[in-house]
């Protein structure tokens, strides 16, 4: 049957609203990969009407008669469609509650200074200079501040910007679930062993580019529907349906920095890729459901599968080839060794996959105590400097490789850090449930490359969910139980175990 006009017009404003927002991410992605330098500060502006568009589009008191009419007309259609259109209407309308309560001005505000800031960070990260950074990361920290105001909170600011990102969560829980966490990591880093770098010499970037470049295909992001570029930060964005974009940063001497970087955003892109191919696309319900889970897609390719034994079968005779070297230059065995090393080390998108979650816990303990007014933005490089000293015995030498390594502070975005931690616990728990319910899997991926079980079994069990259930609700339908870090410990005990 035909749908009732209540909701057709509503749909069509929320298309609307949606297609600019991708409009912005297109914006976005330019000003990373492709732009050039002297465009940035006109190209803030554009950012920032293009927000406060959407922004005024969204709060607009028309915008929500719109709603109410929809919700209205839910009673004319058949009973067994009501439950999911109840269910798309509330999750709009826990958006748009949030979105009422920041003033369009302030988000005009946010947009511009967040765009102009990356290029400062990325300057100051080149110059190894965190002052030439700073009062523009203490303009950020104040409107991080105020825009948890508007949002509101009950314990602690931090709380506020934390439930942006991972609806529902609390620092304090996060505070508990990452302490039992790190007692739990010590003992693995301090007993895991460490490899050396394997690779005979420098590996050019275009040698690497010709490899990477074969990645997102094999785990099933088809060339059709995403690109690979450069930036100075990994990421992925979705500019909408059937065009997913990915970037990677390359280094000579190691060439796993790339093709890690590669990995991880593909699985972003193919999550996205999923909900993209949801019914209805876009609505509500057809967006991601947490930074979490979205972290658990990119870590779980990443790790589970891109430091497993089968997939490197299956690549390695093609990396060799592509890197012109013979399996005498760079043997198996120490090449899958040294993909699975631990050590400590300074930078958190280096850092293997056992250190990772203690550079994501000191990352949270910091900004919480910055968003909390418990330190000061001028302090910033010695608290880091003595974290680091105290969590891995390491001396920063310099603010690039210290308070400077990261993107996230120049984009706004305190309190995305927990989410990938929150995504390694995800996908450990998730790949275990896939491998218990399809145990020949390996086989597949060590001799013909194929991980379409694997990638059938995410679309089916998450990406085709959406928004539907909230995260906890999606752990148990999916695996059995609520999530629980001991399927991480008990992986990564395994993974040591294996390179021993």
């Amino acid at each position: 049957m035909a749908l009732p006009q209540a909701l057709e017009n509503y749909r069509k404003q929320y298309r609307k609203i949606k297609l600019f927002q991708d409009v912005a991410s297109v914006l976005h992605w330019d000003s990373e990969v492709m732009m050039p330098e002297e465009g940035r500060e006109y190209r803030s502006a554009q950012i920032a009407a293009v927000a406060e568009l959407t922004h005024d589009w969204m709060t607009d008191p028309s915008f929500l008669k719109q709603i109410q009419s929809a919700k209205e007309s839910i009673g004319e259609l058949p009973e067994s469609e009501r439950s999911l259109w109840n269910r798309e209407l509330e999750v709009l309308m826990e958006e748009k509650e949030k979105a009422d309560k920041l003033p369009s001005e302030f988000v005009s505000e946010f947009a511009k200074v967040t765009n102009l800031a990356h290029a400062e960070w990325a300057e100051a990260k080149k110059a190894k200079n965190f002052q030439a950074f700073a009062k523009r990361l203490e303009e950020l920290v104040q409107l991080s501040k105020k825009q948890a105001d508007y949002f509101g909170y009950t314990t602690e600011p931090y709380d506020a910007l934390l439930d942006s990102y991972e609806k529902g969560a609390k620092a304090n829980q996060i505070q508990s679930l990452f302490s039992d966490l790190k007692k739990s990591l010590v003992p693995i880093v301090a007993t895991a062993p460490k490899f050396k770098n394997p690779f005979p010499g420098p590996i050019s970037i275009d040698k690497q580019t010709k490899f990477c470049n074969r990645l997102p295909s094999l785990l099933g992001l088809t060339t059709k529907e995403s690109r690979l570029d450069t930036s100075n930060h990994p990421f992925s964005t979705s500019l909408g349906k059937g065009d997913k974009r990915i970037t990677t940063r390359y280094s000579e001497t190691d060439p796993l920095s790339s093709i890690f970087g590669v990995l991880h955003e593909t699985g972003h892109s193919l999550y996205e890729s999923g909900l993209s191919a949801m019914s209805n696309w876009p609505t509500p319900i057809t967006e991601f459901l947490s930074l979490g889970i979205h972290e658990s897609q990119s870590r779980l390719w990443e790790n589970q599968v891109g430091r497993s034994l089968p997939f490197w079968e299956f690549v390695y005779p093609i990396l060799l080839s592509d890197f012109g070297l013979t399996d005498k230059e760079l043997p198996f065995k120490e090449l899958y060794q040294y993909i699975n090393s631990t050590e400590k080390t300074k930078v958190r998108v280096e850092a293997d996959q056992v250190t990772y979650n203690l550079h994501i816990i000191l990352r949270f303990e910091i900004e919480r105590d910055l968003i909390n007014g418990k330190i000061q933005v001028k302090d910033l490089p010695e608290i880091w400097n003595t974290k680091m000293k105290e969590s891995f015995g390491l001396t920063i030498d310099n603010d690039a490789e210290g308070v400077l390594q990261d993107i996230h502070w120049s984009m706004g975005a305190f309190g995305y850090f927990p989410t990938y931690t929150l995504g390694n616990i995800f996908s450990s728990q998730f790949f275990k449930k896939f491998t218990d319910e399809f145990p020949d899997s390996h086989n597949k991926f060590s001799t013909k490359g194929d991980f379409s079980d694997l990638l059938g079994w995410l679309r089916k069990n998450i990406h085709s969910k959406g928004k539907i259930y909230d995260v906890d609700t999606l752990m148990n339908q999916t695996t059995g139980e609520s999530a629980d870090s001991k399927y991480l410990i008990s992986y990564l005990n395994g993974k040591i175990k294996e390179v021993t």
